[in-house]
């Protein structure tokens, strides 16, 4: 017998093994999903719902995967769980209940995006329903004025349309997306613009300004300055200087009336649009129950006094779903000192997870990531997004929170063959 007709035997040993890819149907729900949560329409929820299963039940499906990264996102689950237990001293216990659930949903649901998908793949998803939604809005424009159509309120529309200008500027800047939808951003960039401009809101008209200034910095110069040792240090160093003397000479303005002068040439005044009053009743309103609040779900009631003198004076129907306009505000009134503290520690944790993603790897991606965390951050002190179920907003902020611990879950334990005779590989790093 020859040595060619001997069969090796062979032995098994665990190698760390790259998960298969998302495919790109799976870039469809969640277009769809981001298409349904980015413009209001009616019955909503016949498409909203049966999404929400799909990922609820692909969650449970890939528990594998998933489930160990949900763990590395605890943060996300205290505030929703406390929402939940609310229940017990809310005065509409199974809505604050309805609402914790709901809030848990929106996390599993970021949870289940982001383990699929890439950074890139969840900005070219979202893409995709920016893309829908601005020619959707190019005609409800029209109607800003008189606040009928689907978008019933011009900051709403505002900040959806400033999204929608980030998403199509870092595709268009991002040279690894499809030929096909870089040049789609390219034409919506300035018609997004154009939008922002002519739904007259501060907050979506500076950050639009600052999101095409710092992205195209980025693309520009900052991406080739890796070239040359230590010059970013030295460039970020510069920055953060500026930054102080600035600050310095602001504080040191005499009456501090800078701060006016811009709001005032924004067209607006120095309450904020009475956001500032808002602000003061929730204040007033949260001494009464500082520590837990009134539950969730409790105060913006038909039945509750308080809050029908808030519709009131803010010019709003009976009932209105209204909020105080923050975050903060929103869950101090709510879920009270111990909510706030929960909130401050999931943002912050949210924010800091962006920012460490982006000084490992400074690409478009990640850039951009980064952008929608400091957006997430600042427009979190002027409403109440962060504070809401199955908000674009806020999904988007836990995606760009999770993309990059969930580098972990795209590789897999597997057992593979070794012959008997060979050295058998190093074992896989813990």
């Amino acid at each position: 017998m020859t040595s060619a007709n001997i069969k090796p035997q062979f032995g098994y040993q665990e190698v760390m093994m790259p998960r298969p890819p998302a495919q790109w149907w799976e870039l469809v729900p969640v277009s769809l999903w981001f298409i349904v949560t980015f413009i209001p329409f009616p019955y909503d929820e016949l498409l909203l719902y049966p999404l929400a299963l799909y990922f609820a039940g692909m969650f449970a499906l890939r528990y594998d995967q998933m489930v160990p990264l949900a763990l590395k996102c605890w943060p996300l689950f205290l505030l929703p769980a406390l929402a939940s237990i609310s229940m017990f001293w809310s005065p509409v216990g199974t809505q604050a209940l309805r609402f914790g659930i709901m809030m848990t949903l929106t996390v599993i649901i970021a949870i289940y995006i982001s383990g699929r998908l890439t950074g890139r793949q969840i900005i070219l998803a979202v893409f995709g329903a920016c893309a829908f939604s601005v020619l959707i809005a190019i005609p409800e424009s029209r109607s800003l004025d008189d606040q009928i159509g689907l978008y019933t309120q011009k900051n709403i529309f505002a900040i959806r349309m400033m999204l929608a200008m980030l998403l199509s500027l870092g595709v268009a800047l991002d040279a690894k997306q499809p030929i096909l939808a870089r040049g789609l951003g390219w034409l919506l960039i300035p018609v997004t613009l154009y939008l922002v401009l002519i739904a007259e809101s501060a907050t979506a008209l500076v950050l639009s300004a600052a999101n095409l200034l710092v992205l195209g910095s980025i693309w520009m110069f900052w991406i080739n300055l890796r070239h040359i040792r230590h010059l970013r240090t030295l460039v970020l160093s510069l920055m953060f200087l500026l930054i102080l003397i600035g600050f310095l000479l602001f504080m040191n303005l005499p009456n501090n009336v800078f701060v006016q002068s811009v709001l005032e040439s924004l067209g607006k005044d120095a309450t904020l649009t009475g956001r500032t009053d808002l602000w003061a009743n929730a204040s007033r309103i949260s001494a009464e129950q500082p520590w837990l609040g009134v539950g969730a779900e409790g105060f913006w009631q038909p039945w509750v006094g308080e809050a029908e003198t808030i519709l009131d004076w803010s010019y709003k129907d009976p009932g209105t779903k209204f909020s105080f306009h923050s975050a903060y505000y929103e869950v101090l009134v709510h879920l009270g000192y111990v909510g706030l503290g929960l909130l401050i520690f999931q943002v912050g944790w949210c924010f800091l997870n962006c920012v460490r993603s982006w000084t490992v790897d400074q690409n478009i991606a990640t850039s951009m990531f980064l952008l929608i965390g400091v957006i997430t951050l600042i427009t979190s002190f002027t409403e109440s997004y962060l504070y809401s179920v199955l908000d674009i907003s806020a999904i988007l902020f836990f995606c760009a929170a999770i993309v990059p611990i969930s580098q972990f879950v795209r590789m897999r334990k597997m057992l593979v063959p070794v012959p008997l005779d060979q050295p058998a590989a190093p074992p896989a790093p813990a």
